[in-house]
């Protein structure tokens, strides 16, 4: 087993050679552009394994509450997350409908997934062969899940309303809100490097 692989940076493209294993806290950066490459850091494994779990249930449960409610001159509507595509639908915007809702709900929810499929034989110690497929399969998922975009985008939607009527929010709300910045610290842990070492190498 080799000691060291070498890597593309993300933003240069540059060849980096980074060693297999990175002491807690030390980080890999690129000489070129210094993005930060890969970031050593304690039971890495066990962690990406417990929150990607913990979000996958607070993303389901975002699923099948109330979002939020409205009331203006005596009417009242109450919306779920899966009807912000459906209004879309609707109103004459299928393609645009399908978009949201694969880049809010399924695309998190496959990236978490596969992630799970891939690590939990690493964590129990289930022989198995390395599936570099699904690997390339995640990296290229991670793109495409804008659950952050979502929840910006919803602010920006509240700021706006909050003076023409009565805003409440609802537990999917307060849910998608914890499941995106959960979202987003998991994915500051898999990076490429990580990511590969646990396919390939199983650590």
């Amino acid at each position: 087993m080799n000691d060291s692989d070498d890597y593309a940076c993300n933003e240069c493209d540059l060849l980096i050679t980074v060693p297999d294993f990175i002491a807690s806290g030390k980080k890999v950066v690129c000489p070129r552009c210094q993005h930060t490459i890969t970031t050593g850091l304690d039971n890495s494994l066990d962690k990406v394994i417990a929150l990607s779990f913990t979000a996958i249930i607070v993303l389901i449960i975002s699923g099948y509450f109330p979002f939020l409610s409205f009331s203006s001159q005596g009417q009242q509507r109450t919306i779920s997350l899966f009807q912000a595509s459906s209004e879309l639908y609707s109103q004459g915007f299928p393609g645009l409908a399908l978009l949201v809702f694969f880049f809010i709900y399924v695309m998190p929810f496959l990236y978490l997934l596969l992630l799970l499929i891939v690590l939990s034989p690493i964590k129990f110690g289930i022989p198995r062969s390395p599936p570099i497929l699904l690997g390339k399969i995640i990296s290229r998922l991670l793109p495409w899940a804008m659950s952050e975009v979502f929840v910006i985008g919803v602010l920006v939607a509240l700021i706006k309303i909050v003076t023409m009527a009565d805003i409440v929010l609802g537990i999917s709300f307060w849910s998608y809100f914890l499941f995106a910045p959960l979202f987003t610290y998991i994915v500051s842990i898999v990076d490429t490097h990580r990511l590969w070492n646990w396919i390939e190498h199983g650590y």
